[in-house]
C-alpha cells in the first residue's frame, strides 16, 4: 500500500510522556476523550494609501498548543502537573463518625491518632443531624458533659445519655501503607516533557487505516487545571493543557509522520 496524501481522522490519540533529562517514558494515557494540535501565529500588516488598505503582511509568534482531555484521572499525570512526586505510605486522614451511645459507651470506626488530649470535637446530634451540645474531653475525673477515650472506645458519664443517643465525632486517624498522596505546593510548578501522540487515520483513496505519529520535542504542562465534582451528569474529565516550546537548537516545534505499520522493519 502507498502511504496516503489525503486522509480523514475520527479517532483519539494515545499520548506518551517522556522525561527530558533521562529520555525515559514516564506515563502513557490510553483513555483520552479528545486530543489534538492547535497551531497559532500572529500577522501584522503594512497599511496605507487611499482607504488604508493592507499592502503586505508579516507573520510571527508561531506557537502551538496540545489540548488533551482524559476520561479518567492518573495519579502520575496529576503529580507531573503539580511539580511534586507522589508520596507513598501512611498519611493522616480527617475522619467524621456518626455513632450511637449504648451503655455509656460508643465505639469509633477507626483508631484516633494521638488521642491524649481528646478528639477534635464531639457533638450530640439532633433528629435532623445538626450539631447540638458539645461534649468535652475529660481532663482528670470523668463528669457530666465530658468523655474519656481508650483506643477506639469512648466512655461517658454514667446515666447521662440514653441508649442509642446519636453523636458525631471528628478526629484524625491514618491511612494504610498503600496510600498515595499528591501535594500541590506554592513553590513547585508543572514540568516540560517530550510528548508523542499516536493515532489512526483513514485514507480517502483505498479506505485503509494508517498510523500517524506526532512527535513534540518540548511540551510545557500549563499550571491551570481543575477537578470537577458533581452528583449528576457525565463523569468528570481531566483537562491537560500543553504549550509547545521551541527546542534550544532547532526551529522544529513538532513533526507528524503518516506511515504504514506493516512496512516497519
Amino acid at each position: 500500500m502507498s502511504t496516503p496524501d489525503i486522509w480523514a481522522i475520527r479517532a483519539v490519540a494515545k499520548a506518551t510522556f517522556y522525561d527530558l533529562k533521562t529520555g525515559k517514558a514516564k506515563v502513557q494515557l490510553k483513555n483520552l476523550k479528545t486530543s489534538g494540535i492547535e497551531n497559532s501565529a500572529d500577522t501584522v500588516y503594512a497599511q496605507g494609501g487611499e482607504g488604508n488598505n493592507k499592502i503586505v503582511g508579516f507573520s510571527g509568534n508561531r506557537g502551538a498548543k496540545v489540548p488533551l482531555q482524559d476520561a479518567v484521572f492518573t495519579n502520575e499525570v496529576i503529580a507531573m502537573m503539580t511539580g511534586n512526586d507522589i508520596q507513598k505510605g501512611v498519611a493522616p486522614i480527617i475522619q467524621r463518625d456518626e455513632i450511637k451511645i449504648v451503655n455509656n459507651k460508643a465505639t469509633l470506626n477507626y483508631t484516633p491518632a494521638t488521642p491524649v488530649e481528646g478528639l477534635n470535637s464531639i457533638y450530640l446530634l439532633s433528629n435532623e443531624g445538626v450539631h447540638e451540645k458539645e461534649i468535652e474531653f475529660a481532663v482528670g475525673t470523668l463528669s457530666k458533659g465530658t468523655y474519656s477515650i481508650t483506643g477506639k472506645e469512648l466512655t461517658f458519664s454514667d446515666g447521662e445519655f440514653e441508649d442509642n443517643t446519636e453523636i458525631v465525632a471528628y478526629y484524625k486517624t491514618q491511612s494504610g501503607a498503600s496510600a498515595k498522596t499528591i501535594t500541590v505546593s506554592s513553590d513547585k510548578f508543572a514540568g516540560t516533557y517530550r510528548v508523542v501522540l499516536d493515532v489512526i487515520v483513514r485514507a480517502v483513496g483505498d479506505k485503509q487505516d494508517y498510523a500517524a505519529q506526532i512527535d513534540i520535542t518540548n511540551a510545557k504542562m500549563e499550571d491551570g487545571w481543575k477537578i470537577d465534582m458533581a452528583a449528576d451528569g457525565d463523569p468528570s474529565v481531566f483537562d491537560i493543557p500543553l504549550e509547545i516550546l521551541k527546542p534550544q537548537n532547532s526551529t522544529q516545534l513538532y513533526t507528524m509522520t503518516i506511515y504504514d505499520a506493516n512496512e516497519m522493519i
